[in-house]
């Protein structure tokens, strides 16, 4: 059966009666506004952000003709939030880095790892309801595109980090990269988005059928 995007598990909203999306925007800006201060490389963050500014365009842009559910936006604000702060340290060590290091006895920051794993499991979700609501596609077929044009994004996303830092600032290559050292670094961050995906796919998968069951009850 398809589904509607545009839904806080109701209808969809215009902006100016949408109190959610307007707390999850003000504490978005409060946290952009303190990461901008003092990054460890300014021109590193500016460049960090580009996709920031643009997918927030992008956002406002298409609200009135298209507008996903309050928990989509929800999902996609808490990635911005993770890639803001990672903006802010320039992917180096931070306080979540030092913990995983304890957790995993690693001396890689890891916390770009945890950024491409959230991609996957934190976007996942808005993807399919777009998918949903611009196709006719079955249940299974919705999530198995998904999990491929995850993949297919964070592909396209190393692409524009190679091309940044070739052609735009290739004095920081290497810090805007954020190898470390690993020849398999770009392959583990888009095998970590594709196990995100699979993971928030399978989780959506429990639910509906959580509400199915609750539906056929009544």
């Amino acid at each position: 059966m398809r589904e509607r995007a545009g839904k806080w598990l109701g209808k969809a909203q215009t902006f100016a009666s949408n109190r959610p999306l307007h707390v999850m925007s003000i504490v978005y800006l409060v946290i952009w506004i303190w990461m901008a201060v003092s990054p460890y490389s300014r021109f590193d963050w500016v460049l960090e952000n580009l996709l920031i500014w643009a997918a927030i365009i992008v956002l406002v842009c298409t609200y009135k003709r298209f507008s996903m559910s309050n928990l989509s936006y929800g999902l996609i604000g808490l990635f911005l939030v993770l890639h803001t702060v990672g903006a802010h340290y320039s992917y180096n060590e931070n306080v979540v880095d030092v913990w995983l290091k304890l957790l995993f006895h690693s001396q890689r920051d890891n916390f770009d790892r945890l950024v491409h794993f959230s991609f996957g499991l934190l976007l996942a979700y808005p993807i399919r309801e777009v998918m949903s609501a611009c196709t006719t596609l079955s249940s299974r077929w919705l999530s198995g595109i998904t999990c491929v044009i995850v993949l297919a994004m964070g592909a396209f996303y190393e692409l524009i980090e190679m091309w940044v830092a070739l052609l735009v600032a290739p004095e920081i290559g290497i810090l805007f990269l954020g190898t470390q050292g690993d020849p398999w670094d770009t392959h583990h961050d888009m095998e970590l988005a594709l196990y995100g995906s699979i993971i928030a796919m399978c989780m959506t998968a429990f639910m509906q059928r959580i509400k199915q069951r609750e539906a056929g009850c009544r």
